[in-house]
């Protein structure tokens, strides 16, 4: 052991908020993640830490297990939706 200490890796929030975003935006990744979330992060080109990785699950989950709707996107425009993104 050389005395370092290591740190856990970075969040990228920037990079989770543009996944959020493609996710109720984009009904074809929507449903692709909803069957394999893994595989299709990494078509998609997103290359998460395990942390990111766990948050993302973990949210999914909670989204899930609360009975949010994760197609709500539909009953909002795109000027409503850019609005509620900032």
């Amino acid at each position: 052991m050389d005395g370092s200490i290591e740190h856990p890796p970075e969040v990228r929030v920037d990079l989770l908020r543009q996944l959020a975003e493609l996710a109720m935006s984009d009904e074809v990744f929507r449903d692709a993640a909803l069957e394999d979330l893994d595989g299709t992060l990494e078509r998609y080109g997103y290359r998460l830490n395990p942390e990111e990785l766990a948050l993302v699950h973990r949210f999914r989950t909670s989204l899930a297990d609360a009975g949010i709707d994760l197609d709500i996107v539909r009953r909002y425009s795109e000027q409503q939706l850019n609005r509620l993104l900032g």
